[in-house]
């Protein structure tokens, strides 16, 4: 009995020490864009209390609308600050569709601006 015991134990413990884990490991770092632009003149918006700019950004494809990310960042002098974002009283933010970024500008209290925001410079970075 102990016989067949002992080689009952002994096949269980080279079954268990003979499995092999392998981990994969992926060498491709993934890419981001980057895209440096200026924002056209703003017009009102009265959905958003303010004024709106629209870009267009055919970059942004379907693919970062569903899975990627878009970033998007003031540029004050080489400074970066990502939106929304409120910069000399004015309440900053991005909103995204395919191939195109709007840029919503209203007082940082909500209400309206009393004269278009001027020309911003962006930094936006696609992620994938």
């Amino acid at each position: 009995m102990k016989k067949i015991l002992t080689l009952i134990c002994c096949t269980i413990v080279l079954a268990a020490t003979s499995c092999k884990k392998e981990t994969v490991v992926r060498n491709e770092s993934p890419s981001a864009t980057t895209i440096f632009d200026t924002t056209p003149a703003f017009v009102i918006n009265n959905d958003v209390h303010g004024y709106t700019a629209t870009l267009s950004v055919p970059e942004i494809t379907d693919y970062y609308d569903k899975h990627g990310a878009v970033l998007v960042y003031l540029d004050d002098n080489g400074t970066y600050e990502q939106l929304p974002d409120v910069y000399d009283g004015v309440t900053y933010r991005a909103v995204y569709a395919k191939g195109t970024l709007y840029i919503d500008a209203q007082n940082a209290d909500g209400s309206m601006l009393s004269s278009a925001p001027p020309a911003l410079k962006l930094k936006i970075v696609l992620v994938p």
